[in-house]
């Protein structure tokens, strides 16, 4: 009898080690290149930190509608003496070095495939070329995929090559074109943030803090509530962002089915959803006190046929920090979150972290693509968009602590 009762004891004891030393191997393997998990788990790196309670640590994240330098882009930017940086070389007006990080949604694979302009033009099938990348990645710190042009170029193989690219020239994305990839359809990832000290605003690359965004194409079918509540899972650890395609093109109003899945969005707890399929600008809405802005519409891009196409709005979050604990653990997570599929969700649930408080704030810049070019817009453009986002009440409507 006592025999048995000491072999179940030692065969339980070893079961038990042998599950935390799989455990922590699990979490060693993570990706985390050149780090201590010892250090985490002690948390001596954190109070090591030289951000102290009270210091503030701000993210300020810059939305951007469709990006495309394809097709007829493409034709100008060879007829320029710019040549591939034309389609960036007004950008500054935006001012880019207040800001955090810019997103936009990548409108085309990129692959080294030349088409002409004539040919995208009649079939609808969009490419883009690397040879962009140099340009396009002194703006554009994060890219959306999940549309209906990324899959133009051979499907998962085009797609494949563009997560290449844009790996190589340190852009990160989320998304697929395809919802049925699960996994997928959600990514942490990884910003520069600024900290305030005393009123003293510093923009720094030595903290970085993991947000998760979530890509959805719905222009052919909509999210499963399996696919939508991928947002779920997110939203317990890190402030959401979900950028939904779906909807008729041009109209600049919202119809009744965006407004029903973009909702279930929030309910699912996305922080703000943020769309751009319609090519124009749509009304924005408060819902709950979280924003949903419908369409940003183009940004950069060659339709030039009516102002709606050639104007676009520019969407400022910005997400403040009060520091503790728990947002030091954040800020050391950060660090090892910028590659795909990187198991950050992962890791934030085993390191047993609680989502952070935020305060966040928004304000909305307008864009024209009118002679070519993107650019920040001067009036009646600007007086003309906010009126079609429905901004000033908007605005009046949203929470501003999540």
């Amino acid at each position: 009898m006592f025999k048995g009762l000491w072999l179940v004891v030692i065969v339980g004891t070893v079961f038990v080690f042998s599950s935390l030393w799989l455990r922590y191997l699990y979490l060693e393997d993570l990706n985390f290149p050149d780090y201590n998990w010892n250090y985490t788990i002690n948390h001596k790196e954190t109070n090591n930190s030289h951000i102290t309670p009270s210091d503030k640590v701000q993210l300020s994240l810059l939305w951007f509608g469709f990006v495309f330098w394809g097709r007829y882009v493409n034709d100008w930017a060879m007829a320029s003496e710019l040549k591939e940086a034309y389609p960036f070389s007004r950008l500054s007006d935006f001012e880019k070095e207040k800001y955090n990080a810019w997103i936009a949604q990548l409108d085309c694979p990129i692959t080294d495939r030349v088409i002409d302009s004539k040919t995208m033009d009649q079939t609808l099938m969009f490419n883009c070329t690397s040879n962009y990348l140099p340009e396009a990645s002194k703006w554009f710190e994060v890219f959306g995929l999940a549309n209906s042009h990324t899959s133009n170029m051979d499907g998962l193989n085009g797609f494949r090559t563009t997560r290449e690219y844009l790996d190589k020239y340190n852009i990160q994305y989320f998304g697929h074109f395809d919802k049925q990839y699960l996994s997928e359809i959600c990514e942490v990832v990884s910003l520069p943030v600024s900290i305030i000290t005393n009123q003293e605003y510093k923009k720094t690359s030595d903290y970085r803090f993991p947000v998760a965004i979530c890509g959805y194409h719905n222009t052919f079918s909509l999210a499963t509530d399996e696919q939508l509540s991928m947002i779920s899972y997110y939203a317990q650890y890190f402030p959401t962002f979900v950028v939904p395609i779906q909807g008729k093109e041009y109209p600049t109003t919202p119809d009744g089915l965006q407004r029903q899945e973009f909702r279930k969005m929030i309910d699912k707890g996305a922080d703000v959803i943020i769309g751009a399929s319609a090519h124009v600008v749509q009304a924005a809405e408060a819902y709950n006190g979280k924003l949903i802005f419908y369409s940003l519409g183009n940004f950069i891009f060659d339709q030039q046929f009516s102002e709606p196409v050639r104007s676009s709005a520019v969407l400022n979050t910005k997400l403040t920090f009060t520091v503790d604990d728990n947002l030091q653990k954040y800020l050391i997570l950060g660090r090892v979150c910028q590659k795909f599929a990187d198991f950050c969700l992962e890791k934030a649930a085993m390191l047993n972290l609680q989502r952070p408080k935020f305060k966040i704030q928004y304000d909305l810049l307008v864009a024209d693509n009118s002679n070519r070019l993107a650019k920040k817009a001067e009036e009646p453009i600007v007086s003309i968009v906010l009126q079609r986002a429905n901004w000033s009440a908007v605005l009046s409507q949203l929470t501003e602590e999540l």
